[in-house]
């Protein structure tokens, strides 16, 4: 399996977990996220102490500390060695165009941009991409994989997929570096006359989660295909943060409404 890759770990799709009942861990995490978000720690304070914390929350102070680093990963706090833990805040929702073409632009753009973590890889495509491409089950794919920022922050896991045949004839596909996929498969007579996306909300999966820095919040989920005379060219699943976006759609020449 041909693999190449810029930085980061690649996404792995469909990852299943086992649900378990919340530990003292998590329920320490559970309430310093809803403290923070709900503003009783301001951006730039700092948590209180591991002992002031393992009273509050009725635990050990091992279990008070284990508590504050999801919410690290999650960038809602950073570790500052011998200071503590300081907070950073929930980062702000922003607005998020679902244009007539099914894509998804932050308002004022003309496109999504290059992402973080860019990935590249030939595989087997689940049975969820190879239905969306019309072809059998463990058929192989090409991937490319992107997370997106805005303001230093994640809000959304984009894997676009094509197939084999497809990636051999626009073969910047398979590189990990920065293109615009349906230009250049437009460059290749292979540009797109027909696209069919739909959206869901649904569950984030580990690994959505872990990537996004989500915590517990759902995901929006869209499902975009393209097609060329009829055949499907790529498929494109995009997992968005709920709570780092506001959802718009409009027609026609509205004007540009100020920034809240």
């Amino acid at each position: 399996m041909k693999r190449t890759r810029a930085r980061g770990r690649p996404h792995r799709y469909g990852k299943m977990c086992l649900m378990s009942q919340p530990s003292q861990q998590d329920k320490v995490t559970a309430e310093l996220r809803r403290a923070i978000v709900a503003g009783e720690f301001a951006p730039g304070s700092f948590l209180p102490s591991s002992r002031a914390l393992a009273s509050r929350f009725d635990v050990v102070r091992n279990t008070a500390m284990a508590g504050i680093e999801p919410l690290v990963k999650e960038g809602l706090v950073e570790s500052l060695p011998k200071r503590g833990y300081r907070v950073i805040g929930a980062p702000k929702a922003f607005e998020v165009v679902w244009t007539q073409g099914g894509q998804l632009l932050p308002a004022g753009e003309e496109e999504l941009g290059r992402g973080e973590e860019l990935c590249a890889e030939i595989r087997q495509a689940p049975s969820p991409v190879a239905r969306l491409l019309q072809g059998p089950d463990g058929m192989t794919v090409a991937v490319r994989s992107t997370v997106h920022q805005h303001a230093g922050a994640p809000w959304a896991l984009r894997e676009f997929f094509t197939p084999r045949s497809v990636a051999d004839v626009a073969r910047r596909l398979l590189e990990p570096e920065y293109v615009d996929e349906e230009r250049l498969l437009a460059e290749h007579g292979l540009g797109r006359d027909g696209v069919r996306s739909s959206w869901s909300t649904r569950a984030a999966t580990a690994d959505e989660a872990r990537v996004l820095k989500s915590g517990p919040a759902p995901v929006h989920f869209i499902q975009r295909t393209g097609f060329h005379e009829g055949e499907p060219v790529f498929c494109e699943l995009t997992a968005v943060r709920t709570d780092r976006v506001h959802l718009s759609r409009s027609a026609g020449n509205p004007p540009e409404m100020p920034e809240t």
